[in-house]
């Protein structure tokens, strides 16, 4: 899943993603606001406002994960007490002073994703 999910990302293919994360179910949290169609919410975001979603999220699927439970999580600065290096990786993905007031704070609140370990597409969500 996570190697399709990339795949749709680099190639910019918001229907595919859509497909994607409604293969299992309906079920990924994509949004914190009312939004219920994935393709068009980041569609949006991208074209109108700039925000480089799918540039962001094919390279936090690239970084180490973290497992919680039965979800496969990326980035590894989302875990419980994430380290230096696990935000390091993040350089260039975000502006380093939002990087390191998430350090400080100690959450990660960028873009991240979760995968279970049967393919099931949950998460890819930013902030909290």
């Amino acid at each position: 899943m996570r190697r399709r999910i990339v795949a749709a990302a680099v190639a910019c293919d918001y229907a595919a993603l859509g497909a994607l994360a409604d293969e299992q179910g309906k079920g990924l949290r994509f949004s914190f606001g009312p939004d219920k169609d994935v393709a068009r919410f980041w569609r949006r975001l991208e074209q109108e406002h700039g925000a480089p979603v799918l540039a962001r999220l094919v390279k936090i699927l690239s970084l180490p994960y973290t497992k919680q439970d039965e979800l496969y999580v990326w980035p590894s600065a989302f875990r419980e007490k994430a380290t230096a290096e696990d935000f390091a990786a993040l350089k260039g993905l975000y502006p380093d002073e939002q990087l390191q007031a998430m350090r400080h704070e100690g959450s990660y609140l960028g873009l991240r994703a979760a995968i279970t370990g049967t393919g099931d597409w949950q998460l890819a969500v930013s902030g909290d």
